[in-house]
């Protein structure tokens, strides 16, 4: 009986180790289970967790600095160029006018412009522009409050065709990347031609936000618009990408009389007893509505 068994036992392991085999081109592991006795290690191997054998290098032999790179390559093709406004319209002081007044409408200057240093609007792209050759910009007006609707009134300048009430400007980003909107004035439009106006922007597919045609003008405030810059960016290979559109801070009309900048014209005292019975006269200029005039101790 123990010969038999025995030849049984060194069958089952020779049907083991042909099995092994097959499966893994290095069998010592699972002969040592089948024998009973550990492998021989050589003397340069270490213990698991010691030694050379603890190593930062993933699978398929890349080091860490080597991933660290690739996940900045990585962040620079997922960046996206966008288009940002570093010099917004100087928000008061311009007036809208009528086509009929035969004047010029004046141009928007920058909100950092001064008397000895005149600045404009300027956009810039930022961001990648490897492979892009050329940048369009249209600029047109929306209303100053959400959804920011096409607005009625018109641009006029150098960069806007006849009639067209819109601005259509293009650069090349390699040159560079700002542009600045120079004799760009904004030309008011007579009420019954309102209607007329805004279906000309529908004409032109000039309509930003896609508010469609849900409300009507009765709510629109003409004393205020924003610029409105919608950005294409020709590639190399003759594509074409659009960019969110990008709005400016409000520009306001300088004539009317709620959006105007106040101004005190005459003040005959700036000073008053706390015991009161001290008349003071302001004179203003275009006073608006909901005015309130407070007075502070000096105390």
């Amino acid at each position: 009986m123990s010969e038999g068994g025995g030849g049984v036992r060194e069958h089952m392991l020779n049907a083991v180790r042909r099995r092994n085999d097959a499966l893994d081109p290095n069998p010592a592991p699972l002969r040592e289970m089948a024998s009973g006795h550990p492998a021989h290690k050589p003397m340069g191997s270490a213990g698991r967790g010691r030694g050379p054998s603890c190593s930062l290098t993933p699978k398929g032999g890349v080091p860490s600095q080597g991933l660290q790179s690739n996940g900045n390559m990585l962040e620079r093709i997922l960046e996206k160029p966008k288009l940002v406004v570093v010099e917004e319209p100087k928000d008061r002081g311009m007036r809208f006018r009528y086509e009929c007044e035969g004047r010029s409408a004046g141009s928007i200057l920058g909100a950092s412009s001064t008397d000895n240093n005149k600045t404009q609007p300027t956009i810039e792209i930022q961001g990648p522009i490897d492979h892009i050759k050329k940048v369009t910009v249209t600029v047109s007006l929306v209303t100053k409050d959400y959804p920011h609707r096409p607005h009625p009134h018109c641009l006029v300048g150098k960069d806007c065709e006849a009639g067209s009430g819109i601005c259509v400007v293009g650069f090349n980003p390699h040159t560079a990347r700002r542009h600045s909107f120079a004799n760009l004035g904004i030309q008011c439009v007579r009420r019954r031609e309102l209607d007329v106006s805004l279906q000309k922007r529908r004409n032109q597919n000039i309509d930003p936000f896609k508010t469609g045609n849900t409300k009507g003008i009765e709510d629109m405030d003409m004393n205020a618009v924003r610029l409105c810059f919608e950005c294409v960016l020709e590639w190399d290979d003759g594509r074409k990408d659009s960019l969110c559109p990008v709005i400016s801070k409000p520009i306001y009309d300088k004539k009317a009389t709620t959006t105007s900048e106040l101004k005190i014209c005459q003040l005959n005292l700036n000073k008053g007893s706390c015991r009161g019975k001290t008349e003071i006269y302001m004179l203003c200029d275009k006073v608006q509505k909901g005015l309130a005039v407070r007075g502070n101790s000096l105390t």
